[in-house]
């Protein structure tokens, strides 16, 4: 009950919080990323909470970017947050197998790379492209449409769906 109470009052919230912004900080721009709470509200206060955060992470990441490079004017390190957006998808679904460890590794010599490297940032980006190469030479997915059936398509297809409905039906139900 308290958490639908708060899911119905953000909009009011995030309109506070950019009226405070705008007429107290006098920054406008900051204000408007408060708006980003009334979607992450209705997903973090749903019954799972471990899979709402989840599911809301690249929501997450763009609030926290936004509030760090519109608040502090440093957006260069705010990228860094991200970086959550994979880490949690392996941590919250377990899900750690040799395509992510791929990632995860390409990820970090990223890092390193750029923090002591002078000007690496730029031209060290082009190692991402490894990652599908890496994972295509190395570990193919079999899952997709190319190694399976008809059958095996329709099949997947109908279940996607039919959990679709299930969700909305659970979050119509919530609200």
């Amino acid at each position: 009950m308290v958490r639908r109470r708060i899911a119905t009052a953000m909009p009011m919230i995030a309109l506070l919080l950019l009226l405070f912004s705008g007429f107290v900080l006098e920054d406008w721009l900051l204000g408007v990323s408060f708006f980003l709470l009334v979607p992450i509200s209705w997903i973090l206060l749903g019954k799972n909470v471990l899979q709402s955060i989840n599911r809301a992470m690249p929501m997450i990441a763009l609030a926290l970017f936004l509030w760090i490079a519109l608040g502090t004017g440093n957006a260069h390190p705010a990228w860094v947050v991200f970086l959550l957006i994979p880490l949690s998808d392996a941590i919250f679904n377990r899900r750690f197998n040799a395509r992510r460890a791929v990632v995860f590794t390409i990820t970090a010599i990223y890092l390193v790379l750029g923090f002591t490297i002078d000007d690496f940032w730029h031209p060290g980006w082009l190692m991402f492209l490894l990652i599908p190469i890496i994972n295509t030479l190395f570990f193919p997915n079999t899952r997709t449409f190319v190694f399976m059936s008809r059958d095996d398509i329709k099949s997947r297809v109908r279940a996607f769906v039919e959990e679709r409905e299930w969700q909305e039906e659970d979050d119509e139900e919530w609200f």
